[in-house]
């Protein structure tokens, strides 16, 4: 089944990357019933359920449609659509930007308060519990 789910990042290397067109096993917040799905962070104390789903887009109201998000390590590499990448800082200052320009990463003036992703799956297996 397509389904809709929330990355909203909890930084320090707690996050799930994420790749559009990729087909994994992806794990979230259990979700109640009038709740919106969550990839799990580790952030919170919750129950976690695993689903295999194939993600087909991903997009962030100001910065526009994005092809990957690699969460591994203290910085996390975005990849939008349009082909610029981003550096953006989780550990000392979590949201810091950086951009790739001219060869290297530059700071960036772009200030980002909210860095939820919508994430659209074309398929979702029925959840399973992660515990």
């Amino acid at each position: 089944m397509a389904m809709n789910a929330l990355w909203i990042p909890a930084w320090y290397e707690r996050d799930p990357s994420i790749f559009v067109g990729v087909t994994e096993e992806f794990v979230f917040h259990k979700p109640a019933s009038h709740e919106a799905l969550r990839f799990y962070s580790g952030a919170e104390d919750t129950a976690a359920v695993k689903a295999t789903g194939a993600i087909s887009s991903i997009h962030h109201k100001v910065l526009g449609d994005i092809e990957s998000v690699d969460a591994q390590g203290l910085d996390y590499t975005l990849v939008l659509k349009d082909g610029r990448r981003l550096l953006v800082n989780a550990d000392d200052d979590p949201g810091l930007i950086y951009e790739w320009v001219d060869e290297s990463w530059q700071r960036s003036e772009m200030v980002i308060q909210d860095w939820q992703l919508d994430v659209k799956f074309t398929s979702l297996s029925p959840f399973k519990s992660a515990n």
